[in-house]
């Protein structure tokens, strides 16, 4: 035994024994197993938290799923509310038609009952009015370019008066009903003359 080890055991107190190798080998086994149940704990912790946070991850995907179906149907239920009234519109353009030639016929006979000719007037345009409350209007179709998304073309007339491919002549409304066409317009195109046809064939 060296100096140095009687100096140390010297210092323990007195009454206390030095622990033997199997103290100590026991000691450090324990000390070993704590350690290891500590890195299981940790492996544990992140195993968790990880889950926790994919379980996160997974609400709020659904979240966002959930939160866009609702939209949409907010935004198909708006739609259907919006044009649910189009057949009933389409059977009111009718009866706004008949005013409308009724107006004019008595007009172009020069009958002499401006009373009639005034009570049209006013139906007809009150009729007009409760329509277009519902979004339910007419376009301008004479003087326009031809368009078949709005325009149904029942003949052509040979012009130079305009382009071609001008509607110059209306025979029915057509009529939008909010953003949508309702109605095409039935309208006449114009088209080149044929001496000009003609000519620039030449």
């Amino acid at each position: 035994m060296t100096e140095q080890d009687e100096d140390s055991m010297q210092d323990l107190p007195e009454g206390e024994e030095t622990p033997s190798m199997e103290e100590l080998a026991a000691a450090a086994e324990e000390a070993a197993a704590a350690t290891e149940k500590d890195r299981g704990a940790r492996e544990l912790l992140e195993q968790k938290t990880k889950e926790a946070a994919e379980a996160q991850e997974r609400y709020l995907r659904t979240y966002a799923d959930f939160e866009n179906y609702r939209k949409r149907m907010q935004r198909d239920m708006a739609d259907f509310r919006k044009y649910a009234n189009e057949q009933m519109a389409q059977e009111l353009l009718t009866v706004v038609d008949h005013l409308g030639l009724a107006l004019k016929h008595a007009t172009d006979s020069g009958e002499t009952s401006q009373g009639l000719v005034t009570g049209v007037e006013l139906v007809y345009k009150q009729f007009r009015d409760v329509l277009e409350k519902f979004g339910i209007k007419p376009f301008l179709a004479e003087g326009e370019p031809f368009d078949p998304a709005k325009h149904d073309a029942m003949m052509q007339v040979e012009t130079a008066d305009v382009p071609e491919s001008t509607v110059v002549q209306v025979f029915q409304d057509g009529y939008l009903y909010h953003d949508k066409i309702l109605r095409h317009a039935k309208v006449s195109v114009s088209k080149r003359p044929a001496a000009n046809e003609e000519a620039a064939t030449a």
